[in-house]
Formats: structure tokens, sequence, C-alpha cells
């Protein structure tokens, strides 16, 4: 009988055991799997845009985030009238060895005859002036991967985090 009990005890320890360890494998595999999606950039980059007026009233300030080494495009219809195209952003953004964001852009504004496009290398987190061919306008751009602690800290900033909504 004690040989029986024993070789029961063994085997509840032997399941038990093997439980907890399958349970803490698992566990280390999702925190894996969690800190390899929050690694900085792997989403893309953060481009936003401000153009503004000569005295310094801002048109638009459009920002998306671009998948990197894909082109990524914004468009901004008009309201009251859908066919009447507002603004075009097209942008790809690649990463460069030093940590700087390459970003090639095109920009459209048919209201201001404002066609441009080029390249810039930009520092992540820093403005820098973008040239737009004249027309009385200026234009700012900054480039943040996604995710990062920047670019936390510059939703929280703009005030762009959704609430959640209210309990009923």
């Amino acid at each position: 009988m004690k040989l029986t009990r024993v070789a029961a005890l063994f085997l509840l320890a032997f399941l038990f055991g093997s439980g907890s360890a399958e349970v803490a494998v698992q566990t280390g595999r999702a925190l894996a799997r969690a800190r390899a999606e929050r690694q900085v950039g792997t989403a893309g980059d953060l481009v936003s845009l401000e153009l503004r007026t000569e005295d310094g009233g801002t048109i638009a300030h459009p920002r998306l985030i671009a998948p990197i080494g894909r082109p990524a495009q914004l468009v901004l219809r008009d309201a009251s009238d859908p066919e009447r195209i507002r603004l075009t952003l097209r942008v790809e953004t690649m990463r460069e060895a030093s940590g700087d964001i390459k970003v090639d852009y095109v920009l459209e504004l048919p209201a201001f005859e404002i066609s441009t496009s080029g390249r810039l290398s930009v520092t992540p987190g820093v403005e820098q002036v973008v040239d737009l061919g004249g027309g009385g306008l200026s234009g700012t751009l900054l480039a943040l991967p996604v995710p990062s602690a920047a670019f936390d800290a510059y939703v929280e900033s703009e005030g762009l985090r959704t609430q959640p909504a209210p309990a009923i």
C-alpha cells in the first residue's frame, strides 16, 4: 500500500510540476511577444506636417502613420463638396543607420496652387522647415517612430488620446 501511495504522490507532483512549468513557459513567450510588439518603431513613423500662413495662422495640420518602406497617403476633401480635394499628402519613410528618419513627401494644395515634393532627413522629434515653393505658406514637418516614448508624449501633448466612454 505504501508503494502505491508513494507512486501516486510522485505522479501528482509530476503532473502539477509540469503544469506549472508549462504556465511559466507560456507566460515567458507571451511577455517576449509583447516586448517585441512594443519595440521602438515597429508600426512605422508618425509624420506630422503643420502648414501656416504668413501671419502665423494654421491652415492645416495633417498627421499620418506611414509603415516603414511603404507609401502612405492622406486626402483631405471639402466637407461641402466631396469632389473637391483640399489637400493631398503622400509620404514614405525609411530609417537611416544614424537613427534619423528619411521622409519622401509629395504635397498638393490646389487652393494655393502648390504642388511640391522633396526628401528630408529628420531627427526624430525635431521639427524641420519644409520648402513649399512660395504661395505665402510655410511648413514644419515632425517625424516620430511608432510606438515610442516620444510618440506617447506627442499624443498626450496634442490631446489626441481618446478618452474611454463613460459607464452608463
